[in-house]
């Protein structure tokens, strides 16, 4: 990869190697295989060209790899719902989203391209994007400033026109009791601003789903790009932001927040209880169609103990190859909250448990 032309730039302009991206995708790689193993991973990373067309491509973009079973249960979705695809993933499928958000518009211009050529090779009917991200970058770059003619649209959309299309045939398993509210991100960009609508559209259509809304709460602030504030807090500090989580929703006459991003839903469920209850949408889908998958994410978050994390993992990341001592510097790295009462002391007094955009903070901040 080629980086923006620093000569003819100020000073002061960024630079692609002001910021740590191998760490921020070799992270995303880690925690995947610490939660999937080879088997599960039933979509695409390698960027190779597929053996021939396909139906519908679905792109998960880069970011959803750290909650691996929002991908098992988004495949699994279309395979209950009989949709002819392929899932690809990866930093081979990158929009350079977190290149643009650092001011590296040529960089991100670069990589979105190269994935767009690559998602080509499949020459899809339909390609649909699990990402908000790469929805946003297909709408600001790749058309207008890339030059590539290649329509993307939302996975939410698709299931709505898809469970239409089936109607009476949808094979729907059971209900599932739950009230709803949704969890968005209104004002920041239009692609988020339509997708609120959509996702209550599709919760609608889920037997048993009662929807009272769309969430609004300050307590709500605890969501996406804000890993690295949420990786120093203290026992206290959860537990108030957690009380306040829960208050909204009790106030609000829900049982469940209804999540979007696989980003707000890595971070909100770090605050998730058996009376929290915080689930992606295409994981009640999915439990309406009999094909949920674990959370793993949840489950060794809440252990705390890098030796259980180990041993509950360990068909995961044996599969990948990774050593007993290497899962076990994972495990505390990414599993190991700060905040967790008797969280054992971490070799590097915990500048390794850095998530989310922290990966990303210019070099030495």
């Amino acid at each position: 990869m080629t980086t923006d032309n620093t000569d003819a730039m100020p000073t002061a302009a960024p630079r692609v190697t002001d910021f740590a991206y191998p760490a921020f995708y070799r992270a995303m790689v880690e925690r995947e295989r610490m939660q999937v193993s080879r088997e599960e991973a039933v979509w695409s990373e390698s960027g190779a060209p597929p053996e021939e067309p396909v139906d519908v491509l679905l792109n998960f973009g880069c970011g959803v790899r750290q909650t691996p079973h929002l991908q098992r249960e988004a495949v699994a979705v279309l395979e209950a719902l009989g949709v002819e695809f392929a899932a690809v993933a990866g930093q081979k499928y990158c929009c350079g989203k977190p290149y643009s958000s650092n001011g590296l518009k040529d960089a991100a211009k670069e990589i979105v391209s190269g994935s767009v050529q690559r998602m080509e090779r499949f020459q899809p009917k339909r390609a649909i994007q699990w990402c908000s991200a790469c929805e946003m970058q297909f709408k600001d770059l790749v058309q207008p400033d890339v030059g590539i003619e290649f329509s993307s649209d939302g996975i939410a959309e698709f299931l709505v026109e898809r469970i239409d299309e089936l109607g009476d045939e949808v094979p729907w398993r059971g209900d599932v009791p739950v009230k709803a509210v949704v969890h968005g991100h209104l004002g920041e960009h239009p692609v988020r601003d339509s997708h609120p609508p959509i996702v209550m559209s599709l919760l609608q259509r889920i037997p048993g789903v009662d929807l009272v809304g769309l969430a609004e709460s300050d307590a709500l602030d605890l969501c996406d790009n804000v890993g690295a504030r949420i990786a120093t807090y203290g026992t206290e500090e959860y537990a108030a932001a957690q009380a306040a989580l829960k208050g909204y929703l009790s106030g609000a006459g829900a049982d469940t927040l209804v999540t979007m991003y696989h980003a707000c839903t890595r971070e909100l469920t770090k605050f998730a209880d058996d009376e929290l209850r915080i689930r992606h949408y295409i994981s009640i889908l999915a439990e309406a169609l009999g094909v949920s998958k674990p959370d793993r994410f949840s489950q060794y978050w809440r252990m705390s103990d890098p030796a259980a994390i180990v041993e509950a993992s360990r068909p995961n990341w044996e599969s990948w190859g990774i050593t007993e001592q290497e899962a076990l510097v994972l495990a505390h790295k990414y599993f190991v909250p700060s905040y967790a009462a008797r969280a054992p002391e971490c070799p590097c007094n915990g500048t390794c448990s850095r998530t989310g955009s922290d990966w990303l903070l210019p070099h030495g901040v």
